[in-house]
C-alpha cells in the first residue's frame, strides 16, 4: 500500500511539475530561437560561450548545497524546528559562496578573458552582466530543494511558468529596440532575477502556512552541520567533474578550437535536443525525495519498483517525442532558427540520442546520494569525466560541432552502464544488512 501511495504522489507532482517545465520551457526555447535569429550565427556563439562561461565559473566556486539541503529536511520531516534552521542555513552558505564567486570571475574576466577568447565582441561586459546575476542561482536552487521537500510542487510550477514567460517578453522588447549583446544577456538572465523575488514570496507564504520561522543568526539546533558540510562538498566536487559535458565544457571548447561560428550551431541543436531534458526533470526533482525517504525507511524493494516504473514511463516519453525531433530535425532547424543554422541537424541528431540515454540513467545520481554515498558519486563523476575529456578534444578538432555531439553519447552510455554497476553493488550491500 504504501509504494501505490509514493506511485499517487509522483504522479499528480510530476503532471504538476511537468507541467510547469513545458510551459517554462516553450517560453524559453521561443526566447533563444528569436535571439538567434535575430543576431546571426556567430553572435549567438559568442552569448553562447559567455553564458556558459560565467556558469561554469559559478558551479565551480559557488557551493552546491540543494541535494544536501533536500537530504538532510528528509531525514527530518517531523521536525519544523530543525527544518527551518537546516533551510535559513543553507540559504546562508548559498548566497555567501555566490557572492565569493561573482567577485572572483568578473576580477578573473577583467584580467585574463581577452587572452582566451580574442573576439570582435567585448566579452567582458556580457560576463560581468551575467555574473551578477548568477548570484541568486544557488540560492534559487535551495528554496527549490524546500518546495520538493514540502511537497509544494505547485510553486515551482507557477515560478518555472512566470519568470521564463516574463523574460520572453522582456528580450522581445529589447530586440524591438536594439541589437546590443549587453543588453540581449541582460534579457536573457532576467529570468535568475525574476524566478528569485517570486520564490521568496511562495517561501514566506509557506513558512507561515508550515509555523516555520526565519532564523539566520544563532542557528543552533541545527546539529550535524559537519555531516552537511561534508555530504555538500562531495556532491559540489562531482558537480564541478561532471562540468565536463556537452552543455558546459563542449561549447567553450568548440568556441575555443574551431570558433563562435561552431558555438552557435551547437548551441542550436542543444536548445532543440533540450526538450528531452524537460521530460526528465520533472521525474529527477521529485523522484530524489521519495528515493531519500524510501532508503531511510529501508524499504528497498519498494524503491526498485519506483526506479523501474518511473523510468519506463520516462523512456516511452523520450522515444515519442525523440523520434519526432530525429525525423524532421532538419524542418525544425529551419523554421525555428533559420536555414543558416542547418549544419546544425548531424549533431542535433547525435544530441537527441544522447538525450535519449541520459533519460534513461536519471534516476543513478539521486539513487546513490539516497543511500548517502556522495563520495562514490564523485568517483564515478571523476572516472567518466576523464574519459570524456580524452575523447572530446580531438574529436571537436576534427568535426567541431558534430564531433562534441559524438563525445556526448558517449559519456552517456558510460554513465549508464558504470552508474548501473555501482548501484546494483550498493542495493546489494544494503539489502544484506537488513537480512
Amino acid at each position: 500500500m504504501y509504494i501505490n501511495e509514493i506511485y499517487k504522489r509522483v504522479i499528480k507532482n510530476f503532471k504538476l511539475l511537468g507541467s510547469g517545465k513545458i510551459l517554462g520551457g516553450i517560453s524559453s526555447a521561443l526566447t533563444i530561437f528569436i535571439v538567434a535569429r535575430e543576431i546571426g550565427v556567430k553572435n549567438f556563439g559568442i552569448l553562447s560561450i559567455a553564458i556558459s562561461f560565467v556558469e561554469i565559473c559559478n558551479i565551480l566556486l559557488s557551493l552546491r548545497v540543494w541535494e544536501a539541503t533536500i537530504k538532510f529536511l528528509g531525514d527530518h520531516k517531523n521536525d519544523t524546528t530543525i527544518r527551518s534552521d537546516i533551510l535559513c542555513w543553507s540559504l546562508k552558505l548559498s548566497l555567501k559562496t555566490s557572492i565569493i564567486a561573482c567577485v572572483t570571475i568578473c576580477s578573473f574576466s577583467y584580467f585574463f578573458i581577452d587572452y582566451i577568447f580574442n573576439f570582435e565582441i567585448n566579452l567582458l561586459n556580457l560576463i560581468l552582466i551575467y555574473s551578477f546575476l548568477c548570484i541568486l542561482v544557488t540560492t534559487n536552487e535551495t528554496i527549490d530543494s524546500f518546495f520538493r521537500s514540502s511537497d509544494s510542487y505547485k510553486y515551482i510550477l507557477i515560478n518555472n511558468s512566470l519568470s521564463n514567460l516574463i523574460r520572453f517578453v522582456i528580450v522581445l522588447i529589447i530586440l524591438q529596440f536594439t541589437d546590443r549583446m549587453e543588453l540581449i544577456i541582460l534579457g536573457m538572465g532576467s529570468s535568475i532575477f525574476v524566478g528569485f523575488l517570486i520564490r521568496i514570496k511562495f517561501l514566506i507564504e509557506l513558512f507561515t502556512k508550515l509555523s516555520y520561522s526565519f532564523k539566520f543568526k544563532n542557528i543552533k539546533s541545527f546539529g550535524p552541520k559537519r555531516d552537511f558540510l561534508k555530504f555538500a562538498i562531495s556532491t559540489h566536487l562531482a558537480s564541478i567533474i561532471n562540468l565536463a559535458n556537452e552543455k558546459n565544457l563542449g561549447v567553450l571548447l568548440i568556441g575555443y578550437i574551431a570558433g563562435p561560428f561552431y558555438s552557435g550551431l551547437f548551441k542550436a541543436a542543444r536548445s532543440i535536443a533540450k526538450l528531452l531534458r524537460r521530460i526528465m526533470d520533472p521525474i529527477l526533482e521529485i523522484a530524489y525525495p521519495e528515493f531519500v525517504i524510501l532508503v531511510k525507511e529501508k524499504k528497498l524493494a519498494d524503491l526498485q519498483k519506483l526506479i523501474f516504473n518511473s523510468t519506463k514511463i520516462l523512456g516511452i516519453a523520450s522515444l515519442t517525442i525523440g523520434s519526432i525531433i530525429l525525423l524532421f530535425s532538419k524542418n525544425i532547424i529551419s523554421i525555428f532558427f533559420g536555414v543558416d543554422y542547418l549544419d546544425a541537424s548531424s549533431a542535433l541528431v547525435l544530441l537527441i540520442i544522447a538525450g535519449l540515454i541520459n533519460n534513461l540513467s536519471y534516476w543513478i545520481t539521486p539513487a546513490i546520494l539516497s543511500f548517502n554515498k556522495p563520495r562514490v558519486l564523485l568517483i564515478m563523476s571523476f572516472f567518466i569525466s576523464i574519459l570524456y575529456i580524452l575523447i572530446l578534444y580531438p574529436l571537436i578538432t576534427e568535426f567541431q560541432h558534430v564531433g562534441a555531439a559524438s563525445a556526448g553519447i558517449v559519456r552517456s552510455m558510460l554513465v549508464l552502464t558504470i552508474g548501473t554497476l555501482i548501484y546494483k553493488n550498493i542495493s546489494k550491500k544494503e539489502s544484506s544488512t537488513l537480512v
